[in-house]
């Protein structure tokens, strides 16, 4: 038993059923591994958990694996025994929409989260139950800072839960019954009021319903004097109701009585039905009955009064609207069509006199009004009940004793009789002949402007104001230059429409003539627009004009604008042309410059050693004799490399020139040109070449390669002081040569980048030092040709050119 002891952990000492399970579990094939290797966060967090008597749960880990206390087992119930060192999600499946979120959060914020009486639906005995929860969540912290678990203390709430509700029922049920009693007196829809006898008529109660009808609040009323609750009754005969109520115990009834109140500090009169009825109270000693007060029953009838009183009115307003109307008014009667109504306007109308029209059949009394459709019309709406309206009606009536054709706006409409029959036909027409001529002519004449609109030589189109700038009209050519049709803009909002004109300015300005509407324009404004569907700069003259209301605000903006791309990239070709011709005249300034120097210096020199040649004419000169020989062959390969640095240049410049791929070993070929051009770089300077990686066979123009390699070195020996050491690397990788040539020597300002590779160009610091600038240059021309790319970068000593160039299928 001693040996037993030592091997249990302390943390799991104790801890009832649950530490006993705990410490006889194998959990070496689990995600936590065995309890002496848990972590110290864990093991001191286990051992509260499992001697605390509330339900404790850990969910350790990333998988959430649960560890809890004997007091949590019976939250879990049948699950339990399985939970133990299982996955939350697989223990709680039909709680993970609700707890999973929780303890996600909890892991990855590190907040406390909790939660009182919450309501859950848990599987238990197989069958999901409601019960409820009062629990607390929070993070534990491991070793290394991190959140290692969640700790979640619960409570089970449900007894308590269900306790509270029923008691609040059997609560509820009591005080229901004595709401049912009052509720007869409080949401009566009259008001009700008890008044005491005389002297005082003391208010003894009042009905919410009285109390806004009186416009008072209950404290204002109850236990007052009538007269001193609402002085305004004092001669209205009130109190005099109630004495008379009194003293003959006879019920008191009035019907629309009008009454002077003083409601929300105004004077307002109300009508109401009221009904005084004694209350009277029975000795339960004597057996005698007395009247002990008067109970008021009102009923608010003003609505129904006023509305009475505004529909006598409106007969009188509609009597004379009716007469005075601008509009043609009649009613027709029965089959027949008696016309019982004529206002003046409709006999004008008709060409007819009241006398001629009231009383008479419609065709009768206008018998050229008949066989032109409208019996057909008025027959419809007796049959269907449904109005019928004509639109630029044309009939033949009467004018200046001729039948001429006028032009009618009207409406036949059905009026029913209190069985729900149509028994009248009221019109109301209006004559539209002068408006339709002028409504004609005005069409006309928009028909006149659409066509200029839509011809017009340049691009038009009005948007509304802001913020969406929406298109209302766009004519052809606006449609032509943003290669939209017309239902491709109507309607829409300028950057839907035209979404490639987001982030150009275009919305900044206009919001600028929406803000100071004042016009815009803007000239030669480069704009990308789609076209066959790639984006190209086009280039525009434009106006933006607002356009202002009667009101002096702006509603629309006018936009006219003209295609200006030619007249730019015209300009553009010309200026560009003229820049060209300066370079090109400044290159040939150079060129003879360089030229001029760089012939004159051989030259010299073989005039100066055959001049000094002719003097050496002794039997002991012949040493002296043949170093200027030398001095002579030397200025003669000067002057044959500068000649052959022109024949390379123009044979670059030829576009017909074709690249001649071979295959070759580069180690091979760059040791031999290293090979060669140890006899050209200065003294005591060294060429080191390493191949880095990569096959060395492959297939390219070995001419055009060495004279990329030739000039390279070249210039790194010749701007590198002597026993200066020069690098050469080649790789081969993804099908692609990488050649790079390392110096250490004066390097290249960084205001001479951009121009390095451009014929006849020196750099600034390079003046000490023969050339004629063509070595950068052929070198672009010849990586060109292959199809590659050069770079090039400073060093803190020296510079690195890199020449990327892709590589040709080995020949067979």
């Amino acid at each position: 038993m001693g040996a037993k002891k030592s091997t249990t952990p302390a943390f799991l000492a104790g801890g009832g059923e649950l530490g006993e399970r705990i410490r006889t579990q194998d959990w070496s094939n689990t995600n936590l591994g065995s309890p002496e290797q848990w972590p110290q966060s864990l093991q001191s967090t286990l051992g509260i958990c499992l001697n605390m008597p509330s339900p404790i749960l850990i969910c350790w880990g990333d998988d959430l694996i649960m560890l809890y206390n004997d007091a949590y087992r019976l939250i879990l119930g049948e699950k339990h025994p399985q939970a133990l060192g299982s996955k939350a999600q697989a223990v709680w499946p039909e709680l993970w929409a609700t707890l999973g979120p929780t303890l996600n959060a909890i892991c990855t914020g590190g907040q406390t989260k909790g939660s009182t009486n919450q309501r859950l639906m848990i599987n238990r005995d197989g069958v999901l139950q409601t019960a409820y929860f009062s629990f607390s969540h929070s993070p534990i912290y491991n070793e290394t800072g991190g959140i290692g678990g969640v700790f979640c203390l619960v409570t089970e709430t449900t007894d308590t839960k269900l306790a509270e509700r029923q008691k609040g029922e059997l609560i509820w049920a009591g005080r229901e019954h004595e709401r049912n009693l009052a509720t007869l007196f409080e949401q009566a829809s009259v008001g009700i009021a008890i008044i005491g006898p005389a002297p005082n008529f003391i208010l003894e109660m009042a009905n919410p319903f009285y109390c806004d009808l009186v416009g008072r609040l209950s404290d204002c009323l109850i236990g007052k004097p009538l007269l001193d609750a609402m002085p305004e009754l004092g001669e209205q005969g009130i109190q005099e109701v109630v004495m008379q109520v009194l003293k003959s115990g006879v019920p008191y009834v009035n019907r629309e009585m009008p009454v002077v109140l003083i409601r929300s500090g105004q004077q307002e009169t109300i009508y109401v039905d009221k009904i005084y009825q004694p209350r009277r109270t029975t000795d339960q000693s004597t057996g005698i009955e007395t009247i002990t007060g008067v109970v008021v029953i009102l009923t608010d009838i003003t609505t129904m009064v006023r509305a009475r009183q505004q529909i006598e009115t409106n007969e009188r307003v509609l009597d004379a609207m009716f007469r005075q109307t601008p509009l043609g008014v009649g009613i027709w009667y029965g089959p027949d069509y008696i016309i019982e109504r004529a206002n003046p306007v409709l006999c004008q109308l008709w060409n007819h006199t009241p006398d001629e029209l009231l009383g008479k059949p419609l065709f009768v009394a206008s018998p050229e009004s008949k066989g032109q459709g409208f019996e057909a019309m008025l027959n419809t709406v007796r049959q269907t009940g449904v109005a019928v309206t004509g639109t630029d009606q044309p009939a033949l009536l009467y004018r200046n004793g001729q039948l001429k054709t006028v032009y009618f706006d009207f409406v036949y409409e059905p009026l029913r009789s209190p069985g729900g029959d149509v028994d009248r036909i009221m019109v109301v027409a209006t004559e539209v002949t002068k408006a339709r001529e002028e409504r004609q002519l005005m069409a006309e004449n928009a028909t006149r402007l659409q066509t200029l609109f839509e011809r017009a030589p340049v691009a038009i189109a009005i948007l509304g104001e802001g913020p969406d700038f929406r298109f209302e009209l766009a004519n052809l050519l606006f449609c032509a230059i943003t290669s939209r049709t017309g239902d491709q803009l109507i309607g829409k909002p300028l950057l839907e429409a035209v979404p490639e004109l987001a982030g150009q300015g275009f919305e900044t300005l206009l919001e600028g003539v929406c803000r100071t509407k004042q016009t815009y324009e803007g000239r030669e404004v480069p704009t990308q627009l789609l076209r066959n569907s790639q984006l190209s700069t086009s280039y525009f003259d434009f106006v933006y004009e607002p356009l202002i209301n009667a009101k002096g605000n702006l509603d629309r903006i006018l936009v006219v604008c003209t295609d200006v791309t030619e007249r730019v990239i015209a300009r553009q070709k010309t200026e560009q042309l003229l820049i060209r011709e300066r370079q090109l005249n400044e290159l040939k300034s150079n060129f003879i410059t360089l030229a001029s120097h760089e012939f004159r210096t051989p030259m010299g020199l073989i005039l100066s050693s055959a001049s000094l040649i002719g003097r050496y004419n002794g039997p002991d000169d012949g040493e002296k004799r043949e170093r200027h020989v030398q001095h002579i062959k030397l200025a003669v390969q000067s002057l044959t490399g500068l000649l052959t640095n022109f024949l390379s240049l123009s044979q670059l410049e030829q576009s017909s020139q074709r690249t001649n791929p071979h295959p070759m070993n580069i180690i091979t070929f760059c040791q031999e040109v290293v090979d060669h051009m140890r006899s050209m770089i200065k003294p005591d300077q060294r060429i080191i070449y390493s191949h880095q990686s990569g096959a060395p066979t492959m297939s390219l123009d070995g001419q055009l390669l060495k004279q990329v390699l030739i000039n390279l070195l070249s210039n790194a020996s010749k701007y590198s002081s002597d026993n200066k050491q020069i690098e050469l690397t080649t790789s081969v990788k993804d099908n692609q040569l990488s050649l790079a040539v390392k110096d250490e020597g004066i390097g290249i300002p960084d205001a001479d980048k951009d121009k390095l590779f451009i014929n006849f160009f020196r750099a600034r610091n390079v003046n000490h030092v023969d050339g004629i600038g063509l070595g950068l240059y052929a070198v672009k021309r010849c990586v060109d040709l292959l199809g590659g790319r050069i770079t090039f970068s400073k060093l803190d000593v020296g510079t690195v050119f890199t020449v990327q160039l892709p590589l040709s299928p080995p020949l067979p």
